[in-house]
């Protein structure tokens, strides 16, 4: 079975952690990590039970070819530093290819076919420059299941490379709480957050795989829960439920701020918006109503912080009121924020 990934991927110095969130504090559970699997979808995680987490091997093709292997890349002044992710009960033989190198230093094992071991994270090599200045590289890579045993000699088994120890000593275990954005309630009073991040039901995609679903009557206040410029307001749609007209059809309201993040508030009631696009917003400043406009299964808030990469909209982690938001917590809001 062969899976491949095509990733272009350019790297300048100086390019910004807000841009690629490329974290890799060591061996603390409230570390946050992201990885890109085989369709180039982005999955962030501070829960290290994700990572061991094992696939079937079975009919689930899709399933498979998904994320069942998945390459984080780290970067750092010194260079970038390569991990593979294999979440079989198998080894697996990866193929990393580079295109379109400029002043680029590849380690020659990532020129060799590498052994991964199953269910095992592998630090499999540093990418740097090779003169100062800018450089960049596209790559992609495939991959074969394989028993636990090498079949060839040209193949690396990955385990023999050893990840630098100047790296894990420039690296102290970083808190979650400290790392993501905080938003402040988006209500007054008891709530509660009826699906989380990764939910089964509908956050599953780009751009909402870190979004809250909270439950709310049709008509709850609604509050802005971080400062910035409103970018859409959505309010012309009326009705919703689970029918397929209804997908796409959900008022919404979309905050820039000033750290290029974009807070969305989606299922408005018909009617209740109270800014305009271009309008400034405080933390605090009522802004809209609850609703059960669009797509939706009932009355609630769908919540999601974004920013915008490669041209996507990605969903990424956020803390709510400081605290890690997570499906059955009850919340008390006061829409008081720290901005």
């Amino acid at each position: 079975m062969r899976a491949l990934w095509i990733a272009p991927l350019r790297i300048k110095l100086g390019q910004t952690l807000l841009t690629y969130l490329l974290l890799w504090p060591p061996l603390a559970q409230a570390d946050v990590y992201r990885y890109l699997d085989t369709l180039g979808m982005v999955h962030y995680t501070d829960n290290q039970a994700y990572a061991v987490k094992r696939l079937p091997i079975n009919s689930q093709e899709h399933r498979l070819h998904r994320d069942g292997v998945l390459v984080r890349v780290v970067k750092k002044a010194e260079g970038d530093y390569l991990f593979v992710l294999n979440r079989f009960t198998h080894a697996v033989t990866l193929n990393l290819r580079f295109s379109q190198q400029r002043n680029l230093v590849i380690p020659s094992p990532l020129l060799q076919a590498l052994l991964i071991p199953a269910n095992q994270e592998q630090f499999i090599g540093k990418l740097s420059a090779k003169t100062v200045g800018d450089w960049d590289y596209n790559y992609h890579f495939d991959y074969q299941l394989e028993p636990e045993v090498l079949h060839a000699e040209a193949q690396l088994d990955a385990r023999l490379i050893r990840l630098p120890e100047s790296f894990v000593q420039k690296n102290t275990a970083t808190s979650y709480f400290s790392e993501h954005p905080n938003l402040a309630s988006p209500v007054l009073g008891r709530y509660r957050i009826a699906q989380g991040f990764n939910g089964d039901f509908s956050h599953n995609k780009l751009s909402n795989r870190y979004a809250l679903d909270i439950a709310l009557p049709v008509g709850t206040p609604l509050y802005a829960t971080r400062a910035g410029v409103v970018m859409a307001a959505v309010d012309r749609y009326v009705g919703g439920g689970l029918a397929p007209q209804y997908r796409g059809k959900a008022n919404h309201l979309r905050v820039r701020h000033a750290d290029g993040t974009m807070t969305l508030y989606a299922h408005l009631q018909t009617g209740s918006l109270q800014v305009r696009k271009g309008e400034r917003v405080k933390v605090g400043q009522r802004v809209a109503a609850s609703g059960n406009t669009g797509y939706s299964s009932g009355p609630h808030l769908h919540l999601a912080l974004q920013m915008i990469n490669a041209g996507r909209k990605e969903s990424v982690p956020f803390t709510l009121q400081g605290n890690q938001p997570i499906a059955g917590l009850w919340l008390a809001g006061t829409a008081m924020g720290d901005e």
